[in-house]
């Protein structure tokens, strides 16, 4: 007896011990907003060892992403067409047309049905083997296209997944849908531009000659200019102040012009207009950052579309600041060594006083000169990134691109004070099933009543002990939160079984009362065991087959199932022998 004294209370201990974080995190630290610094720290502290909520409960963020058919088998064609642009130009147009007359599960079908199956061929003959039949090409690539699809979907949700956990948050669901989409859940998080910028960019790095003599501009410039009005909207900084366009030297060198901020949509318009688009078959314009030299413009560029080198012949990215001795001691920015480095030294070699833009989807970060040739095979980005950007910039770039564009379907933001409501609420409805429960017991078994009352809130407070484990990472969620009850419920059936076994034994008329508990238990026993069993296996098969809130569902019914056959068979038999033991009781009253 005394071994499951000690079990019972070395449990029980264990348990208020791992739940005191979680109720001093959601008491004092939960949806405040005018914490200090101090106390934030503190916060952040607890909320390591405390119980994680879901997206219902706590906030955060729900996103459904895309992944772009078009780009994604562009990006898949022969590496001998990556350079032939008008080539590109005229395919991805006729992808654009299957997509507006497709949805993602039949886009490749509707591309074979209505596209010259021969160019197809051609174009994706990489992927199909030798050995194949001529007349079975088709059908092997049309089954081929449709498994990178899926294997991309997946290879882009563990990209996703890498960037994520560079924010730091707990337990994001990630996983797919259909053929092309990806459910994002982050509970908890405040910076949701910052997430939603981590998680949708592509992460294509590109190394790109810049076109940086002021006649190749001009001459661009003015083709574009007999559709539209381009050039009004391009400046160049002579050091002092802005100069149209057409008044700058020929011989002048600028590796960008200046748009102003709220002509930038303007200027988009113009250079993805059909039209327009015909003169950029071997070169393109290209943003650099807002407000980067001039507060009120953006840097606008003009490159080949050639790349040097891509994002794929990096390696070991890091985020790092300037040592106090440089003379941009303090400013963050991102080393890159690249895996070939006679590569980057042929490059820089051949292109001796141009410009080298570096490029990070499509947006140019840096265009430093190429004074000359650059040998070791590292490189820098540097630009006025703060340590948060730098650091994800350094995630993007570790956790690699995405095969595709992403495109956002859909996004929710749920705030922390909804979720606040609906833990209060969700904690209401327990308290008040507790409350029936504790008084129908206490009515209907008396002081047996009491003791089953005792072991179903031992029960909740194993339960949520086990969630808080840090160890577990467990999330706790409204479909939870009804499991739980469910839970309680099942843990007073149990009891009902166990006293209702005992009064069948006590009318029999047995003298010795330690016989009728025993005997009382023993037969409840199986009873108990068979339905929770039956139970469990439920609960395991949603686990397994479900997913998000219904794996919440399943995973704190089936832990109450298992903690509610420990305290209403072992913690309530320990301590009914346990006081009879001591007070001698002859007879009971159930």
């Amino acid at each position: 007896m005394y071994f499951r004294w000690i079990i019972f209370v070395l449990l029980t201990i264990l348990s208020i011990i791992g739940i005191l974080p979680t109720i001093d995190y959601y008491s004092n630290y939960f949806a405040k907003q005018d914490l200090s610094e101090l106390d934030i720290n503190q916060a952040e502290l607890l909320k390591k060892k405390s119980l994680t909520l879901g997206l219902d409960l706590q906030g955060g963020m729900h996103m459904v992403l895309e992944l772009d058919l078009i780009d994604l088998y562009k990006n898949l064609l022969n590496d001998e067409y990556k350079n032939d642009f008008q080539e590109i130009e005229e395919f991805e147009n006729t992808l654009i047309n299957v997509s507006q007359k497709s949805s993602s599960s039949n886009f490749i079908d509707y591309l074979f049905n209505n596209y010259d199956n021969e160019i197809l061929i051609n174009y994706y003959s990489d992927f199909i083997p030798e050995n194949i039949n001529s007349e079975d090409e088709a059908t092997f690539l049309r089954q081929i296209l449709k498994e990178k699809l899926a294997m991309k979907l997946l290879s882009s949700t563990e990209i996703i997944r890498n960037r994520v956990d560079a924010i730091g948050v707990t337990e994001p669901l990630i996983q797919t849908k259909g053929t092309n989409q990806i459910i994002i859940e982050i509970a908890g998080i405040q910076d949701t531009s910052r997430a939603e910028s981590l998680i949708k960019n592509t992460g294509k790095l590109e190394f790109i000659i810049v076109k940086e003599r002021a006649k190749t501009w001009q001459e661009k410039v003015k083709k574009i200019d007999k559709n539209t009005n381009l050039s009004n909207y391009l400046y160049s900084f002579d050091g002092i102040s802005m100069t149209n366009f057409y008044d700058i030297q020929e011989n002048a060198l600028i590796p960008y012009v200046f748009v102003q901020n709220s002509n930038k949509n303007n200027v988009n318009k113009i250079l993805l207009d059909s039209n327009n688009k015909r003169y950029l078959i071997d070169s393109q314009f290209l943003w650099g950052g807002e407000n980067q030299e001039i507060p009120g413009y953006t840097q606008l560029f003009f490159l080949n579309k050639y790349v040097e080198l891509s994002g794929n012949e990096i390696k070991n990215p890091r985020a790092q600041q300037f040592p106090i001795e440089d003379i941009n001691s303090g400013q963050w920015y991102i080393s890159l060594e690249f895996v070939n480095p006679i590569d980057f030294e042929e490059i820089t070699d051949d292109n001796k006083g141009k410009f080298l833009a570096i490029v990070l989807d499509d947006e140019v970060k840096m265009a430093p000169r190429i004074n000359q040739k650059i040998s070791g095979g590292r490189a820098q980005i540097t630009g006025s990134f703060s340590k948060t950007e730098a650091k994800d910039m350094e995630a993007i770039l570790i956790a690699g691109e995405l095969p595709a564009k992403i495109n956002i379907a859909s996004k929710l933001q749920v705030d922390a004070s909804l979720g606040a409501d609906s833990i209060t609420n969700g904690f209401k409805s327990i308290i008040i099933s507790l409350l029936l429960i504790l008084l129908f017991m206490i009515i209907y078994y008396k002081g047996f009543g009491l003791l089953a009352n005792f072991a179903m809130l031992l029960n909740l407070l194993f339960i949520l002990a086990f969630l808080s484990n840090p160890w577990i990472n467990a999330t706790l969620s409204l479909p939870g939160i009804a499991g739980m009850i469910l839970t309680v419920g099942m843990a007073i059936d149990a009891n009902v079984i166990i006293f209702e076994r005992i009064r069948e034994e006590m009318a029999k008329q047995q003298k010795n009362i330690f016989d009728v508990i025993n005997n009382g238990y023993n037969r409840a026993f199986q009873t108990i065991l068979d339905s929770n069993l039956t139970t469990l296996i439920s609960a395991i098969s949603l686990y397994l087959f479900g997913s998000g809130p219904i794996k919440g569902f399943a995973v704190t019914l089936s832990l109450g199932i298992i903690c509610s056959m420990f305290t209403a068979i072992f913690v309530t038999k320990t301590i009914i022998i346990s006081f009879l033991k001591i007070k001698k009781i002859k007879t009971l009253s159930i």
